[in-house]
């Protein structure tokens, strides 16, 4: 008997010793992505900013199943892809929609359009090389924008100073994203990104990098769909037209 407790002790200290240490406390939020199972402070700062934008959560620290089904309610709220996990672009979308949750603009509503500034700031939507693929109303007619072959990962910019109207995901578009140009009244819309860097409601300006090239939803290739819509906007009674003026504009070789 003696014996056998004396074998088991260093296996129990060797199974102690291959035990996980628990990740640092003091972790700043953003820096990593969080999901179930992950604690510390930057599991509390997301509990209580989840508190803040009207999804009350218990800010105990750990990141447990309660935890999850509030950020799936709050991805769901603004058309995310809902999987419970926060990544650190996340993270960042949801303390600017926080630090704006008293202003009087709705992430539904339209910017008040006046007349194009000629000189308005303006930026290519894709910020590294690329060519272009099928144009406005190829496929007979019913494809809606320019494709811009790129590498998956190539960073996407803002391509006026804009307000952030959709992040939602759909079988063909992918992730997408719709922003409303706050000068003219039009949207343009950004297809199949492989990462989304902004929120519903944030107003990035022209050059703010707002996600990556992708080949989410359907797409063969790693490429950016992107279109523009005349005023009032993406099927709020605008129209889809050619943005091949609209890039060239923007300073594309």
């Amino acid at each position: 008997m003696n014996a056998a407790l004396t074998r088991a002790v260093p296996l129990v200290a060797a199974v102690v010793a291959a035990a996980p240490a628990a990740p640092s406390g003091a972790t700043e939020l953003g820096k990593r992505t969080l999901a179930r199972g992950d604690r510390g402070d930057d599991v509390r700062a997301l509990q209580e900013l989840l508190t803040d934008l009207d999804v009350p959560t218990d800010a105990r620290g750990t990141f447990g199943a309660a935890t999850v089904a509030r950020v799936k309610r709050y991805e769901r709220r603004e058309d995310l892809p809902v999987d419970g996990r926060v990544s650190p672009g996340q993270a960042r979308g949801m303390e600017r929609r926080a630090a704006h949750a008293d202003d009087p603009l709705r992430p539904t509503d339209v910017v008040a359009s006046g007349p194009r500034d000629a000189e308005a700031a303006r930026a290519y939507p894709v910020d590294g090389g690329h060519t272009y693929g099928e144009g406005f109303g190829d496929r007979g007619g019913g494809h809606m924008g320019q494709d811009i072959m790129a590498d998956c990962g190539t960073p996407l910019r803002a391509v006026r100073d804009v307000t952030v109207r959709r992040v939602a995901t759909e079988a063909a578009a992918g992730r997408y994203i719709v922003v409303h140009d706050r000068a003219s009244g039009e949207d343009y819309v950004y297809m199949h990104l492989s990462t989304v860097d902004v929120a519903t409601g944030d107003t990035p300006r022209a050059g703010a990098k707002i996600g990556e090239v992708g080949r989410t939803g359907d797409a063969t290739a790693c490429h950016l769909h992107f279109e523009e819509w005349t005023a009032p906007g993406w099927y709020a009674g605008g129209r889809a037209k050619d943005p091949i003026g609209l890039l060239r504009s923007a300073g594309d070789s």
